[in-house]
């Protein structure tokens, strides 16, 4: 996920917890609750906000004041639900862990069906991703005769997998149970 479509993400989840907000709000709170997985500076949070206002995704509801606080819209809602349940590219680089973190942040926005589906296709990816990473392994460790002279690569890959196989565990732990039938 490119930067300005993470960017779109994370602002219309955080106002989508909210009434209404500023930038400045909307950074302070993905400072708070995704500062550990990505750097979001106002930099790309202004231009995001004014593309997704002029989108109809967001609107002004006070340009009044020094700065202009923003509303998301049904529009918002429904582009947000379609930014949750876009898959993300490849969940085993770290690259791909802020849309993966932002993803999960903001998943209880979607219906428990909707959140249920992509908790099953984030595992999919998930299991998928370490099946690769064991297959590089496997033919890492039959093509290396001296394992020493290439350094940490089969401990790298170990690491990969174990994160690989907690967020599976994790995943497990916070499904939603499916709703009672009637």
């Amino acid at each position: 996920m490119e930067q300005r479509e993470l960017a779109s993400l994370a602002i219309l989840g955080i106002l989508a917890e909210k009434e209404r907000a500023t930038v400045k709000t909307v950074h302070e709170k993905l400072r708070h609750n995704f500062g550990r997985y990505w750097g979001a500076s106002t930099g790309i949070l202004v231009p995001t906000v004014n593309q997704l206002n002029d989108d109809g995704y967001v609107k002004t509801t006070d340009s009044t004041t020094q700065a202009a606080t923003y509303k998301i819209t049904d529009e918002g809602r429904n582009h947000l639900q379609s930014l949750l349940t876009k898959p993300i590219e490849d969940v085993s680089h770290p690259s791909f862990r802020a849309h993966l973190m932002m993803k999960l942040g903001f998943l209880h926005h979607l219906s428990i069906d909707g959140q249920q589906a992509e908790i099953r296709a984030l595992k999919d990816q998930l299991k998928t991703a370490r099946e690769e990473l064991r297959t590089i392994d496997a033919a890492h460790e039959s093509e290396v005769d001296d394992r020493e002279r290439v350094g940490y690569r089969q401990e790298l890959i170990d690491l990969r997998v174990r994160i690989l196989d907690t967020f599976l565990e994790w995943l497990d732990a916070i499904e939603p149970s499916q709703p009672l039938e009637q």
